[in-house]
């Protein structure tokens, strides 16, 4: 039966405190992602009566789960509340609401909120770039399309456009997420690209202002810098728009945000955001150098605990830098896209085995789902999670798997969606060259193992 879009989402609305309890509202593939002022006032256990798959918090963020139709629940969600798509309504002074407390976990869980909500509008137009690249290597190896065409040419500049411009798209975004002026916070992020500095960088020619040195970095492909930039940004505008005389404000707030941004930005906030994504990414490549094939196995074994807390969109600017400093993901992609396919090949055990007609249905469309879109959260809320036995039979198939991934050194060259089509991702060349078919053979190894363990672990008589 469909969805009733509007009625749920009036009752979502009513679930989570109303409009005055919401900070902002975005979502990603599968989840509405609500950010409310008091978790207390948000009736959990009422919203997993509705017909969604799910609902939890991370943090302040109230994760509700819808699934593949999340995008009709968002706009009729829109509707319902009043609110601007990804935009902040403004916060109301109310003293029945308490304090936060300050805590290395709600530090922690403010960050995350901070780069998932920079990060999720982005994810279309990274897909979009993922693929446009598959395409154009594919064509390529199978003698359809000349490396130098026009339209191979045409093609590569439009999708390397999407990681190039990264800190441009990304600072308007952080400019909405933070609450700040979004032309300014695109701006910010134009100038860590700017043809003059990106020479500079690459001549190796020295650079100051004020007569502070600019430190010497490129910043195309990253993420941590024009985020952390912005956000100190955000506070920096506000502060001078509250002490800015009314009639010199439009003048006074964007001027002097930028006179100090520029330095501040370009000597140490963006350094700092460089060094620790470079360090990040060098981090993992030592992980996976020292531990190998076992830190591989681990990774793929635990990603539904990662999905399942709502962390995986945390992942995709370690992915990214570490795509863009190595030229290769070994554990970020592969790890998620094989977990899709074992939870897929888990889904279609049970639907085999289930007595139930409808768990039938639910469990070979959940195994489509995992598979081809790459939507996991159906079948793993409503069949891996649910009856336990096939989350083990999943995540034994994915160690399995993950573990010929580690022998054989897979990894993908863009950041794709895990499903299907991500495949086209890991076509390779020169010493690269066999990637693909080593991607595939790992995949078949943990799909075979995962259905095999769940046909032998999961018991229909424990269905109901």
């Amino acid at each position: 039966m469909a969805r009733n879009y509007e009625s749920l989402s009036k009752q979502i609305l009513d679930n989570v405190g109303g409009r005055e309890n919401i900070s902002t509202v975005m979502h990603c593939y599968t989840r509405l992602r609500i950010n409310v002022k008091d978790s207390g006032l948000v009736k959990k256990d009422q919203l997993e009566k509705l017909d969604i798959i799910g609902a939890q918090f991370v943090g302040q963020q109230l994760q509700v789960i819808i699934g593949n139709d999340v995008k009709e629940v968002y706009e009729a969600f829109i509707d319902a509340s009043g609110l601007q798509p990804e935009a902040a309504i403004e916060e109301r002074i109310d003293v029945t609401l308490p304090k936060k407390k300050v805590s290395v976990k709600s530090v922690l869980s403010g960050v995350v909120d901070g780069v998932v909500g920079c990060m999720v509008p982005i994810l279309p137009m990274l897909v979009a770039s993922g693929i446009l690249k598959a395409i154009v290597l594919i064509l390529e190896q199978v003698g359809w399309l000349r490396g130098d065409s026009g339209t191979a040419v045409t093609l590569s500049f439009v999708a390397d456009a999407a990681f190039y411009f990264l800190p441009v798209i990304i600072g308007g975004f952080a400019a909405k997420k933070f609450g700040a002026n979004v032309a300014l916070g695109s701006m910010m992020g134009a100038a860590l690209i700017h043809p003059s500095f990106t020479s500079m960088v690459s001549e190796g020619a020295s650079l100051s202002i004020w007569g502070l040195p600019v430190y010497s970095a490129s910043y195309s492909n990253t993420v941590i810098p024009i985020i952390l930039s912005v956000w100190v940004m955000s506070y920096l505008e506000k502060f001078i728009s509250k002490h800015s005389p009314k009639s010199l404000r439009s003048i006074l707030e964007p001027v002097l945000t930028i006179l100090i941004m520029t330095p501040l930005m370009l000597c140490v906030l963006a350094p700092l955001g460089a060094i620790f994504s470079t360090g990040f990414a060098n981090g993992l490549t030592w992980f996976y150098e020292t531990f190998g094939v076992i830190a591989v196995a681990g990774f793929c074994a635990l990603v539904p605990w990662v999905v399942m807390v709502g962390m995986h969109v945390g992942t995709v600017p370690i992915s990214i830098a570490t795509i863009a400093s190595t030229g290769m993901d070994k554990l970020m992609m592969p790890g998620f896209l094989i977990s899709n396919f074992t939870q897929g090949a888990a889904c279609l055990a049970v639907g085999i085995k289930a007595k139930s007609v409808d768990l039938k249905s639910f469990a070979f469309s959940s195994a489509f789902s995992n598979i081809v879109p790459g939507v996991s959260e159906p079948g793993m809320y409503g069949i891996t999670l649910r009856y336990k036995t096939p989350m083990w039979g999943a995540m034994i198939g994915a160690a399995s798997g993950g573990l010929y991934f580690g022998l054989t050194g897979v990894g993908s060259f863009a950041f794709l969606a895990p499903n299907i089509f991500a495949l086209a991702g890991y076509a390779g060349t020169g010493k690269y060259g066999s990637n693909l078919l080593n991607a595939i053979i790992g995949i078949l190894i943990g799909m075979v193992i995962s259905f095999v363990a769940t046909m032998i672990l999961y018991k229909p008589d424990n269905e109901n």
